[in-house]
């Protein structure tokens, strides 16, 4: 039952990210800030490292002997975030459909990478990446919200800033969320004490 409704969530995530790819959606998608930074992106990304997990790499591959702890595929996936981040990656995107090919192949690159690193990475190396993730994000956020004046080319002011205080908004729940994940997965209940006979 849980494997069937996995394949079900999957394959609509993948149809999700496959349909924001494509026009109409994607150019509907990328004429807002808003919605190319925390719709497009996000589900792209989300979508390839999901389906990373049907991906069977030998262990002896170049990358894989590179990639042994997963902590270099995590940052190589958090370096190509955040250059999706920056104004001129965001104009560009929006404006040449050479951009946005390049964006949707390195985003998806980034994910499948991702999704790999994690399975393979420790505790430190996943701490070390959503905490990575969370302060690029917020600071880019910060960043969209307060400023002045008008950081991308492509967007009005009205949404660069209500951008940037979805992004903020979004890390701390991502952040909020992933702790009490991992606090649940660690807690364990004390072992109960057998009364004492007398």
């Amino acid at each position: 039952m849980n494997a069937t409704r996995d394949r079900v969530v999957l394959a609509g995530v993948a149809s999700l990210a496959v349909a924001s790819s494509l026009p109409p959606l994607s150019t509907l998608l990328v004429r807002f800030m808003l919605t190319q930074m925390l719709v497009q992106i996000p589900v792209i990304f989300l979508a390839a490292a999901s389906l990373s997990a049907q991906i069977r790499l030998p262990t002896q591959t170049r990358w894989m002997r590179w990639n042994a702890q997963g902590a270099p595929g995590l940052l190589f996936s958090a370096i190509v975030l955040a250059f999706w981040m920056t104004p001129i990656a965001l104009d560009g995107a929006a404006a040449d459909s050479l951009w946005e090919t390049g964006k949707i192949v390195s985003v998806v690159t980034a994910g499948i990478s991702a999704g790999i690193s994690w399975r393979l990475g420790s505790g430190v190396a996943h701490a070390f990446y959503v905490g990575n993730m969370v302060w690029m994000t917020v600071t880019a956020g910060m960043l969209y919200q307060e400023s002045t004046e008008r950081l991308c080319n492509a967007y009005l002011w009205d949404d660069q800033a209500i951008t940037g205080q979805a992004l903020v908004g979004v890390s701390v729940v991502l952040a909020v969320t992933w702790m009490l994940e991992v606090a649940g997965r660690n807690l364990r209940p004390l072992p109960r004490q057998g009364r004492r006979s007398d």
